[in-house]
This record gives C-alpha cells, sequence and structure tokens, in this order.
C-alpha cells in the first residue's frame, strides 16, 4: 500500500460524512490484514491515531468496525505504538462509562432470566455467562437497592431454581454454582425462602427415591456453607439431621456430597457445628470402612485377607471398575481432617476417637483413600506438635495422662507396625506419604522409634535404590523416584538426630551404602540432603563428646564404637564427600554441606581416617575454600567444629593444626574481621577464639599481633553480639602458655585495647550490663590484664578508668556502671583493699564531688560481695538515702543491698530495723531488699540447694512486706513490694500463698493489685527442685488468682492480664486447664469500652483519651503468646473473633498487634483462618491505605508508615504461607483454593507493579525474603 493511499483514506476518516468514515475504516481493515503490508513509524503513528480517534466517533457502525481494525494493527504495531493504544484504551474509560456498564448489566440481565425461562435457550451457556455477571458484577445489582435491582436478583434466583432438578447433571452442577456467587447478594429473606424450598424439595426427592437430584441439593447446602455461612448457620440444626440421614441410603455419590457438606460445616460454621461434632465423626468413621466390594475384616492375618480378596471377585456381580465407595472413604477422612485441622482445643480427644481408626485404616486399598489416610493423620502429629509447645517443660504439673504427646506415644508401636506393611509396597505415593508421617512422628516425639525403626529400614533401602539397581525377591521392590528419595532422606536426617546411637547399631550395613549411592548421584538435592545424611550417620557411627579447650580434651574419654566395621563405613563416607569436596563446579548448597560432612568426619573420627592425607590433602583443601568468596563462612564454621574436638589438638596422636595457623588460616580469619557479613565476622571470632585456646602455644608473637589489630575494630562498632566475643578473643590471646605472646600483646592491649574498650562502654554502655555476657567477658578483660601485668598493670587500668569521671567532658550516669564494673574486677583480682578502702572513703559527706560519689558506690556495689566486714559502711549508705540526688539514692541502696548479701547476719537486722522505722527511706530500703531477695534466689538456683540463705529472717520479711502493702500509696513502692512478696513465697509456698490468697479479700484495690502482682513475679524463676514444690501448690490456687480479671478496679484487671501473660508464656501448664474459663473473661478485656473513653479539653483542642487502651494491648499480647503456647486449649474460631474485632480498633497499637497475630496463626492454624480472612479484608485495607494528616508532624507521620508496613507485612506473610501451605487448600497460585477470594484479589491488587504502594511492597516483600521460613525455623537443627 503507498503512502499516498494511506494519506487518502485517513483524510476521509475524518470526513463529516459517516459513509464515507465507514468505507475509508472497512478499506483500511482490509488493508491491514494482509501480510505484504509494512508502514514507517511516522505512518504507523497515525494510523493509530486515526483509529483511536474512530473509536469515540459519533457513528456507532464506525466504532464497531475501528475495534475490530484494531485487532490486525496491534499485530504489525511498534512496542511504543501499542502502549499508546494500551493509554487511550484506559483514558476512553472514563466515570460515564462505568455507569454505561451498570446500565448495560441491567439490561443485560433480565434478557438472560428471558432466556433462562425459555425451556427451548441453550440453558448450559446462558448459566454460565449469568454465573459470570454475577460474579462480576452482583453488586450492581444490588447498589442502592432500588427496586428493580431487588426484583431481578428475585427474578433470578426464581429462574435458577428449577434448573437444580433438570435432567442433565451438567447443567444441575453449573446452577449450584451459580446459587453460590448469588448468594452474597440476596437479602436475607431470599436466603431464607432459598433455603426452605431446599428442604422441601430435598425431602419431595427422598421421598421419590430420586438420590442423582437429592446429591444436587445436599452439594447446594454445601456450596450456601461455603459462600455465605453466616446466614446458613442457622440452619444447621435442621440440615445436619437431614443429611446424616441420608447417608444411611444405598447411593454411594449422595454420601459422598453429604461428606463434603459436613466439611463445609465444619470449617465454614464452626460455632454452629460444634454441638453435632461427635455424629459427624461417628459417620466418617464408620464410612471410612465403607467397602461393599472388598471385605477385609479386622483381621491382619495376610493370607486370610487374601483368600477373601479372590472370594470376592469370583462372587460379586460387578468389577472394581464400577465401585465408587472409595469415593465416600475419601470424602468421610476429608471430613475428619477438616475437624483435626480446626478443633485444635479437641486434640487429645481424637486419639480415643479418630487415631486408632486411622490407624488400622492405614491398609485402604485404593491409593487415593490412603494417601489421604496417611496425611491426615500426619495432620493429626502436627497438630500435636504445634499445640504441645511448653505444655510439657519444666513441672511434673504439666505431665497427665491426657496429654497429646504422651497419648500420641502409646500408640507409635501400632502405626509403625501397619505403616511398615504399607511402605514395603509397590506405590511411590504411599511410601512418600509414608515416610512424611514418620518424619513428623519424630520430630513431635523427639524419637519415639527407638524399638520400630528395623520395620522401615528395608523400605529406606529399596527407596533409595538407583535405577540401575535389581530387585531381591523378599524385600520391597526398589523404587528411583526423586521426590521419594528427598523424603527418605529428610526422614533419616532428622532419625539419626534425634534417636540414641544404639538404635541403630544392627543397621547401619544396610544405611550406608544408600546413603553414598545418594551422595553419588547425579541429581544436586538429592546429593545435598544425602550430605546432612552423612553428617548424621557419623555422629551417630562415632558418637563423641566436644572440648572447647586444651585441659578439657585430656578429660574427654573418647569412647570405641560399638559398631564392627565402623571403622570401613567412615572410610567409605570419608571417601565419597572427600571427591565431592575436590569438585569445583558443584551447586552452592553441595559445596556447603560436603565441607561440613568433611569437617564432621575429622571432628568425630580423626583416628579412623589416613592422617597424612588429611594433613597433606584435606587441609591445604580446606584453606583453599576457605579463600573461596562462596564457601568461606561454611568452612569458617567448619574449623570451629574442627577445633571443637578432643581429636584435634597438640598432643600425641591428635590433628595438629599449628602448622597451617601462622602461614594461611588465622591471617585469613583475622582480614574477614573487616568484610561486611556480619553472619561471618561472628562465626570468625568465635573460631579465631577455638583456635587461641587450642594451639595458642604453638603461634608466633606476630600471628597473636595481626588478631589483635584486626578484632579492635569490631570493639569499636559496639555491636551487642560481637563486642563480647572479641573480648572473649582478646582474653584467650593474654592467657595463652606462650610467654613470647604475653609479653607482646600486653603493650597492645593495656594501650590501644583497654583505651578502645573504655570509650565503647562509655558512649554505650548497654553494652555491658549486669549480667549480660558483655559484662562477664569485660569482668574477664580486666581480670586477664592483671594476672599478667601484676600491680603496674592494675594501677594505670585504675587510672584509665578513672578518668573518665575526671574527665571534663559530660558522661552519663549510665556509663558510671560499667566502670565500676570494671574498677571492681580489678580490685578483687589483684586484691588490692586499700584501693577499696579509699573509694570508701568517698561516700563520706563531702568527701568527693557527686561523681566520685556515686562511682564509689558502684563499686561498692560491685565488690561488697566480696567483702564480710566494714565498720560503719553501712551508716554512710543510709545517710546517702537523704541526699537530694536521685541517682546517690538509688546507687546507695543498690551498694546496701550487696553489702547485705555478703554478709546477712550482720546486715539484715538492720535493713528490716529501718524498715520497720518506715519514713521517707522506706522506699530506697525496699530497693536494697529487693536486690537481696533477687541475687539469694538467682544464687539458690545456680547451687541447686533448697534452703533459701533468708530462711532465717523470712518470716520478719513476710510480715513487714504484707504490712507496707497495705501502707504503700506510690505505684513504685507497691511494684517493689511484690517483687520482694513473690520471691519469698516460692522458697516456703505451704506458709505463704495460702496469705497471699487472703489477701486476694482485701477492700483496697491497690492491695488487690500488688497481690497478682507478686503471683507474676514468680514465673521468672529458674527451674529447681524449691520451685517445682511451689507451682505444685501455686497450680491448685491460680484461678483465685487470676479471677481478678472480673475485678472492678481497671488497673486491678490490667495487672491480672499482665500475669496471666507471664504465667502462659513462661509456666503454661499452670494454667492450661483453667483456660476454659479465663478465655472469655481475657476475650471481654479486648473489647473497646466506651464508659472509659473521656474527652480532654486542652486550650482550644479536644483531644480524646482512652483509659482502657493499656489493657486491651495487654490482653491482645496475652492472646499472642496463649497462642503460642496453649494452641490446644484455644477454641481457634472464637479466638479469630476477636483478632477480627482488634483488626478494627481504633488504636494503632492494637492493630498492629494483631497483625502479628495473624501471622502465627497462619503458621499454628491455617485452615481455620483461611476461611475468616474475608471478613478481615475491609479492616486490612483500611490499615494499609491509612494517611497522615495535613498538619502531621514527623512522629505522626512515621506511626503511620509504621502502621502501613504492618499490615502488608501481615498479608504477604499470610498469603505466601497459604500458597506453600499444604492443608490450606491453594491450588493454581490461588489462596485457600478458592475459599478466600477477597483476601486473593487483594494480594493480588497489592503485589501488581502499579500498585500505588508498589514500592512499600517491595521493600517488606524483600526483608520477608531475607529471613528464614517457617518451615526451616521449625525443622532447623544444629549440624554445625
Amino acid at each position: 500500500m503507498s503512502s499516498y493511499v494511506i494519506a487518502a483514506l485517513l483524510e476521509k476518516l475524518n470526513n463529516a460524512d459517516s459513509d464515507f468514515r465507514f468505507m475509508a475504516m472497512a478499506d483500511l481493515s482490509t488493508e491491514l490484514q494482509k501480510d505484504s503490508v509494512t508502514f514507517d513509524d511516522v505512518t504507523e503513528r497515525k494510523i493509530v491515531a486515526a483509529i483511536i480517534r474512530a473509536l469515540d466517533d459519533k457513528n456507532g457502525e464506525v466504532q464497531n468496525l475501528a475495534v475490530k481494525t484494531l485487532a490486525p494493527l496491534v499485530k504489525k504495531s511498534r512496542e511504543q505504538n501499542i502502549q499508546e493504544i494500551v493509554d487511550q484504551l484506559c483514558k476512553l474509560l472514563s466515570p460515564l462509562a462505568q455507569q454505561v456498564s451498570k446500565n448495560v448489566i441491567k439490561r443485560l440481565v433480565p434478557k438472560l432470566i428471558t432466556l433462562l425461562s425459555n425451556a427451548n435457550a441453550v440453558q448450559f451457556d446462558t448459566i454460565d455467562i449469568l454465573s459470570e455477571v454475577i460474579t462480576r458484577f452482583g453488586s450492581v445489582l444490588t447498589e442502592n437497592a432500588d427496586k428493580q435491582a431487588t426484583s431481578l436478583i428475585r427474578q433470578t434466583q426464581e429462574v435458577l431454581f428449577p434448573y437444580l432438578s433438570n435432567s442433565r447433571p451438567a447443567i444441575r452442577k453449573r446452577t449450584v454454582a451459580a446459587f453460590g456467587n448469588l448468594v452474597t447478594h440476596t437479602s436475607d429473606e431470599l436466603f431464607d425462602s432459598l433455603i426452605q424450598k431446599s428442604i422441601l424439595e430435598m425431602a419431595a426427592k427422598e421421598s421419590a427415591e430420586d438420590f442423582d437430584r437429592l446429591k444436587t441439593f445436599v452439594g447446594l447446602v454445601g456450596t450456601l456453607a461455603r459462600f455465605n455461612s453466616r446466614r446458613l448457620g442457622k440452619y444447621i440444626k435442621t440440615l445436619l439431621p437431614l443429611l446424616s440421614k441420608y447417608i444411611s441410603y444405598d447411593d454411594d455419590e449422595l454420601r459422598e456430597a453429604c461428606f463434603q457438606t459436613f466439611e463445609s460445616f465444619i470449617v465454614r460454621c464452626p460455632t454452629e457445628v460444634t454441638g453435632h461434632l461427635d455424629t459427624i465423626t461417628s459417620l466418617s468413621l464408620e464410612y471410612i470402612k465403607h467397602d461393599p466390594n472388598y471385605d477385609d475384616g479386622d483381621d491382619d492375618d495376610e493370607e486370610m485377607m487374601e483368600w477373601t480378596r479372590m472370594k470376592r471377585k469370583m462372587t460379586t456381580r460387578y468389577s472394581d471398575d464400577d465401585d465408587v465407595s472409595w469415593k465416600v472413604r475419601r470424602a468421610s477422612v476429608k471430613a475428619l481432617a477438616s475437624i483435626i485441622l480446626t478443633r485444635t482445643d479437641l486434640i487429645a480427644s481424637f486419639f480415643d476417637t479418630i487415631a486408632p481408626t486411622l490407624v488400622k485404616r492405614f491398609k485402604e486399598r485404593e491409593e487415593s483413600v490412603r494417601v489421604e489416610i496417611l496425611n491426615t493423620f500426619t495432620a493429626l502429629v502436627r497438630q500435636v506438635g504445634a499445640t504441645s509447645t511448653g505444655a510439657l517443660r519444666g513441672s511434673q504439673v504439666a505431665i497427665g495422662a491426657s496429654s497429646p504427646t504422651l497419648l500420641l506415644q502409646k500408640l507409635v508401636g501400632k502405626v509403625a507396625k501397619n505403616l511398615s506393611k504399607e511402605v514395603n509396597g509397590k506405590s511411590v505415593q504411599t511410601r512418600q506419604a509414608g515416610f512424611i508421617l514418620l518424619r513428623e512422628v519424630v520430630i513431635v516425639l523427639h524419637g519415639g522409634l527407638d524399638e520400630h525403626l528395623g520395620l522401615f529400614v528395608a523400605s529406606i533401602e529399596a527407596s533409595l535404590a538407583s535405577g540401575t539397581t535389581t530387585s531381591s525377591k523378599s524385600g520391597p521392590k526398589p523404587i528411583n523416584n526423586l521426590n521419594l528419595k528427598i523424603e527418605v532422606l529428610e526422614f533419616l536426617k532428622v532419625a539419626l538426630n534425634v534417636h540414641q546411637a544404639d538404635v541403630f547399631t544392627k543397621h547401619f550395613g544396610n544405611l550406608v551404602h544408600p546413603v553414598l549411592a545418594a551422595i553419588n548421584g547425579k541429581f544436586y538435592k538429592v546429593t545435598s540432603d544425602a550430605l546432612l545424611v552423612a553428617v548424621e550417620l557419623v555422629k551417630v557411627l562415632r558418637p563423641i563428646p566436644t572440648a572447647t579447650t586444651a585441659a578439657g580434651a585430656m578429660d574427654v574419654v573418647i569412647p570405641t564404637p560399638k559398631t564392627p566395621k565402623a571403622g570401613e563405613y567412615l572410610s567409605n563416607i570419608y571417601k565419597a564427600v572427600l571427591e565431592r569436596v575436590k569438585v569445583a563446579d558443584l551447586d552452592i548448597e553441595v559445596k556447603e554441606r560436603s565441607i561440613l560432612a568433611l569437617s564432621t568426619l575429622i571432628a568425630q573420627a580423626y583416628d579412623f581416617l589416613p592422617a597424612v592425607e588429611v594433613s597433606s590433602v584435606v587441609l591445604p583443601l580446606l584453606v583453599e575454600r576457605l579463600r573461596n568468596e562462596l564457601t568461606r563462612q561454611t568452612t569458617v564454621r567448619a574449623f570451629k567444629t574442627i577445633c571443637d574436638s578432643p581429636l584435634c589438638g597438640t598432643t600425641a596422636g591428635s590433628l595438629d593444626l599449628s602448622a597451617v595457623l601462622d602461614s594461611a588460616i588465622i591471617p585469613d580469619l583475622a582480614s574477614y574481621l573487616r568484610k561486611s557479613n556480619r553472619q561471618l565476622r561472628l562465626t570468625t571470632l568465635s573460631t579465631l577464639a577455638a583456635l587461641f585456646t587450642k594451639f595458642g602455644s604453638k603461634l608466633s608473637p606476630a600471628t597473636a599481633d595481626v588478631t589483635l589489630n584486626e578484632v579492635q575494630p569490631v570493639i569499636a562498632e559496639a555491636d551487642m553480639n560481637m563486642f563480647p566475643l572479641a573480648l572473649d578473643v582478646i582474653v584467650v590471646i593474654l592467657s595463652v602458655e606462650n610467654v613470647a605472646i604475653k609479653e607482646a600483646a600486653l603493650p597492645v592491649a593495656k594501650a590501644s585495647v583497654a583505651t578502645n574498650i573504655v570509650n565503647v562502654v562509655v558512649k554505650s554502655p548497654h553494652l555491658a550490663t549486669s549480667g549480660s555476657s558483655g559484662s562477664e567477658s569485660l569482668i574477664e578483660f580486666w581480670g586477664a590484664l592483671v594476672r599478667i601485668g601484676g600491680e603496674p598493670v592494675f594501677k594505670e587500668m585504675v587510672q584509665l578508668l578513672m578518668g573518665v569521671v575526671d574527665s571534663p567532658a559530660s558522661v552519663s550516669k549510665q556509663s558510671y556502671r560499667p566502670v565500676a564494673q570494671s574498677i571492681g574486677a580489678l580490685i578483687v583480682e589483684a586484691k588490692a583493699m586499700g584501693y577499696f578502702g579509699d573509694f570508701v572513703q568517698k561516700i563520706r559527706p563531702g568527701a568527693a564531688s557527686e561523681n566520685h560519689t556515686y562511682l564509689a558506690l558502684n563499686i561498692i556495689g560491685a565488690v561488697a560481695t566480696f567483702l564480710w566486714h566494714i565498720p560503719a559502711l553501712h551508716d554512710s549508705l543510709l545517710e546517702l538515702f537523704a541526699s537530694p540526688s536521685e541517682e546517690l539514692k538509688h546507687a546507695a541502696a543498690f551498694a546496701f543491698g550487696n553489702i547485705a548479701l555478703g554478709n546477712l547476719n550482720k546486715y539484715m537486722p538492720i535493713l528490716i530495723k529501718n524498715l520497720r522505722d518506715g519514713g521517707k527511706r522506706r522506699y530506697l530500703l525496699l530497693v536494697a531488699l529487693k536486690e537481696v531477695i533477687g541475687r539469694t534466689s538467682i544464687s539458690s538456683a545456680k547451687s541447686g540447694t533448697a534452703a533459701s540463705p533468708l530462711a532465717l529472717f523470712a518470716k520478719d520479711l513476710w510480715a513487714l512486706l504484707f504490712e507496707s502493702t497495705e501502707q504503700a500509696k506510690e505505684e513504685g513502692i507497691r511494684t517493689v513490694i511484690a517483687e520482694c512478696l513473690g520471691k519469698l513465697s516460692v522458697s516456703n509456698p505451704q506458709v505463704y500463698l495460702p496469705e497471699l490468697v487472703t489477701g486476694l479479700s482485701s477492700k483496697s484495690a491497690a492491695v488487690r493489685a500488688t497481690i497478682v502482682m507478686a503471683v507474676r513475679y514468680t514465673f521468672t524463676d529458674a527451674s529447681t527442685a524449691t520451685s517445682a514444690v511451689f507451682d505444685e501448690a501455686l497450680s491448685a490456687v491460680i484461678l483465685k488468682f487470676l479471677r481478678l480479671l472480673t475485678d472492678p478496679d481497671l488497673n486491678v484487671r490490667h495487672v491480672a492480664l499482665a500475669t496471666l501473660n507471664s504465667a502462659a508464656h513462661n509456666k503454661p501448664y499452670l494454667i492450661t486447664e483453667s483456660l476454659g474459663e479465663l478465655l472469655p473473661l481475657l476475650y471481654q478485656e479486648t473489647v473497646v469500652k466506651e464508659e472509659l473513653i473521656h474527652t480532654v479539653v486542652m486550650g482550644p483542642f479536644k483531644h480524646k483519651v482512652d483509659d482502657g487502651l493499656d489493657a486491651r494491648k495487654s490482653a491482645y499480647d496475652c492472646m499472642y503468646t496463649l497462642l503460642e503456647k496453649c494452641l490446644a486449649k484455644i477454641e481457634i474460631f472464637g479466638f479469630l473473633d476477636r483478632v477480627a474485632a482488634g483488626l478494627s480498633d481504633g488504636a494503632q497499637e492494637i492493630k498492629m498487634l494483631n497483625h502479628m497475630i495473624l501471622q502465627r496463626v497462619v503458621a499454628l492454624s491455617p485452615v481455620a483462618l483461611v476461611f475468616r480472612l474475608d471478613a478481615m479484608i475491609p479492616a486490612l485495607k483500611e490499615a494499609i491505605s491509612s494517611t497522615p494528616k495535613a498538619n502531621a508532624v514527623k512522629q505522626e507521620i512515621e506511626k503511620v508508615n509504621e502502621l502501613v508496613r504492618s499490615g502488608i507485612r501481615a498479608v504477604l506473610v499470610v498469603s505466601k504461607a497459604l500458597l506453600a501451605s499444604s492443608v490450606a487448600g491453594s491450588e493454581g497460585g490461588v489462596i485457600g483454593g478458592g475459599s478466600s477470594p477477597l483476601f486473593n484479589d487483594y494480594y493480588v491488587e497489592i503485589s501488581a507493579p502499579g500498585y500505588a504502594l508498589a514500592d512499600v511492597v517491595n521493600s517488606v516483600s524483600a526483608e520477608l525474603d531475607a529471613q528464614p521460613s517457617a518451615k526451616s525455623r521449625l525443622n532447623a537443627m544444629d549440624l554445625s
């Protein structure tokens, strides 16, 4: 086509006569369909512009033709012009067009209804179109609820209903789907009418024995439950007996529909169906065995079963091809699975009802049903694991006959016996599902297969077979399937890790060879998993303790392997692993795990390996991998593993690394401290400390100097985790048995290192908080300096530390604490009591400045426990209680408590006397007493002694504290009293617990709050014999304390919530049996109480204050903890109702808390959550679309941004978890398999590149991707 012709046609398209425009467009459309037509860019742009204009032509025929012309035009257009077409089309979609579409829909639906009223119309396609229109534009039909719209919905329902009885099953199926889409838009009146008519029709079909159509109506009920459970719930009492009756009729497809509807009821109407769960369970257990074409009985005799099978084949009137009873069995299993997955509060009872039947039915003959049964039992085991977290921890109070974990343990024998027959079969799916089940059992029970592992060895061997393996006549058939191999290796890895070595002694001959074959396999994932199994195999073949010190290595008894051929097995594993390490072009995961396996071999079995080859080949190879950027972090860990082994050291016969340390390993490791990879640096510091500990005596001073120089910048970074590790490296270097290194290291340590440390702890005092690892490492450092340098270094370091106080620069009082700890450590190590006396003198009135006095008080507190008698010291401390400085008063109380701890017999009577005297000093005396009680509790726990050092004074202290509770008016005093009461009550629960219970009846709200707070402080005690006795006594009365959740005083309720949260977090076994009463009280505290909201007038502004906000926050905090610790006792759907309410709370903090709860629920109970997500979408959308006010300040903007990110994080975490979940029903990339359409659509919306907050979504998604997955966190094992 010439440019002249095109120009003529384009000119005609602008003609005023519509006929000319139509003919020109027709000619242009014809030309565009020719393959030979091409255009230059300018011409093409002119054609695009002309056709776009024609789309808005006044003449409808021209518009229609323009639309048709777009198709051939797009095929020939350049990319930029196609984008222009899309942009212009989008502009044409104006609000006016949306209104047009609404009018079109309202015109279209009546015509579709008319078509369906005509018996001769094309019904199948018409129903599909109507269903699609309702799905996409149902809201248009109900918009503004005008009479026409209401009439259309009614007419649609009336015209569709007869098609539920149509003779064609396909039409009935499409009609049921259409009703599912329709009921979300119908009124309550129409919905009730539909249900009532359906019940009447079901009765009619039942009378006529028309089971085929009856099945359709049963399916309709299930569909209505899925699409509108809120309104269907009230009909459960009517419908469930009908369905139960229908199951008794001899029609398997009807039975299948009934069980599918039961499943919908269970997950969609959980509250209404609760009273009927026993009925559904019993029917499901009955029909899980429904197999009229085959009678396997309950006999386990294989010959009898085979004879029965042959007899049925000879006598039955129809073949297995006609048998659909397996559908009934599968549907009944799925109904049971839905109960297990949604009713965590009934887990224990399932072991009496469901579990035994499932175990018997492992022998199911139909593979799809058998796999479903195995998956259902696996779900039960996982639920036991999820609900038993913390339930059996810390006290015998927790252990009872009804514990799900113990019930599962009792069933393991039958599970193993029945499952072993199935995993030895030919089915790949069955074998794979079987090993997944075994792995979950082992994880939940942390073992459990000690006596039964032999049943599965043959199947393991056959499943790991290569393609060339021949089948033995007696054993199971070898199967070469990659997914099966991966599952078997996963099971082996866990089983080897958690069972004792003796369990595998008889089976190594059958296990080692298949694992070696997997290591040498071609598929990287199989090889990678096999290497991890090899790591565990080595640990089991040669179980050997680790020793992290040179001295410790000499005390470790290295056991002889119990397996006769252990040396041969270890040698074969070593050869296979070494070959993998040598290959350079492997997958990175295989590289890392091969290095891990090799280091484990050396650490566990060096004496079984060729020593010359290890020194000449393996070590240089590891050094090479250490210098490779991809494998360096794994290799650093590998050297740490080797170094910690008692087979590694400087003694004869041990692996001596010293030859390569000075020249290669330590210089490389030291250089890694400059890298940006934080995890690499942490691992490197640990490895350096281990290497200097073992081989420091044989290293050169230059190596130590290089290390010291590289460690100092790490200290300067003030990283909470790296700081103590860096100090540990320095302490180890200063402590090595090498005079040359000590002499070279000491000047560096006391000059630059010490100065660096002082600067860091002054700027970042949180690094050395009392009792932290940083504090302990800091004390070790100063002690090491004094041990090497003696008195000169002591004086120099004290002078350096005192410079902090004498410095003209401003230093916070918090920074004095680590300085005081350091000086105290120096004094104790040097036994410099004269210097200590100088500091004691500084606390005398007027003897020193406030800063020096404050430092001296903290030094006394740090050192006082090592002293016995300082004359009149307590008088000076008590005088400081009257100081105008709050810091000095608290420091004096801290010091007084510590000197009392050093000599209880001398100072406790003084402390008690002053407390009785009362006055303004009472609070500070209570702080000192708290220090004494707290420290004695810790020391008693560490020593394991039951008798408390305070036993002589406990009676007087208790009476004094109880009396002070009545008198205390300030909340700070009551908090200190509560902590003291709680710690004391643990020492003698039989005496003190009844007195605490008596205090609950006090008329004073402050006293009641203090009593409950005292109970909270008992939960944080370490598990000791004393605390176990206390727990047993407390378990009988704890409910009396927690019933204060109903107290009329808001503050008391708030404290009770905090106490419940602490109990759930630390000792959940104390409250699990009481949660039935406590949860409703807890949920009541999550409700917004209008009476607690009042308006505060501040000048021209009015501000609403919610006094109940803190209590609600505590309540939701408690819900999060209970979800983690006591899932087995929580009715999850009632729990989710309160979460949904919290998402709509007006307070931002409450919304964010519930975002966190959602993320936890999806990990623990995804099936229950997936059916409640759509109801949560409006609240999530509101949070994510939050915007700050126009006049918002920076803090308000940051809070809103934080809320938006929190909401997006919740949506992404829930979406990704459900998409990856095997039990949530997600298929084809659709969340929940279509059970949460609104949530799925919203996830797609925010994930789209053009979403308004796409940058925030991408940022949050990147953060989540950087975190370890939930599965890896749950199944993580220490393989280093």
